[in-house]
């Protein structure tokens, strides 16, 4: 098992429970948190180790070792550097760039997690429902609305050549709010969705 987690939380407590659990991990940390270049490697990461905060080692836990990944990620022509800590050592097994694309991965599975939360459900309580097959239903309900809006956004993008990534997922649930009333007073022969043999 593989936990990756986001800039600023963690800590030295995660990381070693991490560990007792058997798990490996694969987090960014903040550019305040410096890490002594104790051992540079072939792959450009280099090794270090991790200080125990002080209630770990009053119970005699001693530094980690951790390795250290620097990677520039370029997002609209400016160039951004994260650095992020593993326990995966190896780098036969484990090169640096592959680590660094993987954790952009967890970054692109936010993006609709996201997107259901803030800008398509935007609402304090984000499941209103009480019972647990009531909540599977209405979870269903917006992540079946997440995916249509998401396919309207594809096949909106076709016709105008252009990636589905450059619309924006906000400004497409407007368009569709806007249109809910006049899509409610449409008889279906108005609609190809709704036509016959379609």
């Amino acid at each position: 098992m593989l936990l990756m987690w986001d800039r600023g939380l963690h800590s030295f407590r995660l990381v070693h429970e991490t560990l007792a659990t058997g798990a490996h991990y694969l987090g960014r940390v903040p550019a305040n948190v410096k890490f002594e270049g104790v051992k540079p490697l072939a792959d450009g990461s280099y090794l270090s180790g991790m200080v125990p905060d002080r209630k770990s080692r009053n119970q005699g836990i001693g530094r980690i070792p951790v390795r250290v990944i620097e990677s520039t990620l370029e997002s609209d022509g400016e160039a951004q550097t994260y650095r992020l800590i593993t326990d995966l050592l190896d780098i036969e097994r484990f090169p640096a760039l592959l680590l660094a694309q993987h954790y952009h991965d967890r970054w692109e599975a936010e993006n609709p997690l996201d997107e259901w939360k803030t800008h398509l459900n935007g609402r304090k309580v984000p499941v209103r429902s009480k019972t647990p097959r009531l909540v599977i239903q209405e979870i269903y309900g917006w992540l079946l609305t997440h995916w249509s809006v998401r396919c309207l956004m594809m096949q909106a993008a076709q016709p105008a050549q252009v990636s589905p990534l450059q619309l924006s997922f906000t400004g497409s649930v407007r368009v569709l709010r806007r249109a809910v009333p006049a899509f409610q007073t449409a008889q279906p022969q108005d609609q190809d969705f709704f036509s016959v043999g379609s």
